[in-house]
């Protein structure tokens, strides 16, 4: 089993540069979600919002290694209307990452990165962590290697402080 895989989203590019850049510093996989209807234009935009607004589960498509063989997932999404990006939503909603540590970036071009991670949270039954949110004009002016460092750090120590807290079962008490 594989310790840590990428799963992203990126409709304009901007959560993709985020995604490309965490695999370069890292290493770890890269996994994708794609619309399976391309979003490109004003008709695009217009069905982004929707799909927001209604909470849709739209068609996509995953291409990356199966997400069992992953004891750590992190995710990376576009904030869309103050909310999680619809495909994202779809791809969560079919697939149970329960038994995975879950962390998330958030790319948003003003607010919402709180929703977004609080849908989450709901759809993985499960709080992620860490989470980092990065406004558009920081991934559109350059990404701050500092930050991304600073994420994966965060990453990892969550990763060893999940397995430095689980005890041993003959520490633990036998029910009778």
């Amino acid at each position: 089993m594989h310790d840590i895989l990428l799963v992203c989203y990126s409709r304009t590019g901007n959560t993709r540069l985020v995604a490309d850049e965490l695999a370069r510093l890292t290493g770890w996989p890269l996994a994708l979600i794609q619309d399976a209807k391309p979003r490109a234009g004003a008709s695009g935009d217009w069905r982004c919002m929707l799909d927001a607004w209604l909470r849709s589960r739209p068609d996509y498509r995953y291409e990356g290694p199966p997400l069992e063989n992953f004891e750590h997932i992190v995710l990376l999404t576009p904030v869309w209307m103050k909310a999680l990006a619809a495909p994202l939503r779809a791809f969560l909603s079919d697939h149970d990452l329960s038994r995975q540590r879950i962390s998330v970036v958030c790319t948003q071009g003003g607010g919402g990165g709180f929703n977004a991670v609080e849908e989450i949270a709901t759809l993985t039954r499960q709080v992620p962590s860490p989470v980092q949110i990065l406004l558009q004009s920081e991934v559109l002016g350059g990404l701050s290697p500092q930050r991304l460092e600073d994420f994966v750090v965060q990453v990892l120590a969550s990763t060893t402080y999940q397995r430095d807290r689980q005890r041993p079962t003959w520490l633990s008490p036998v029910a009778s």
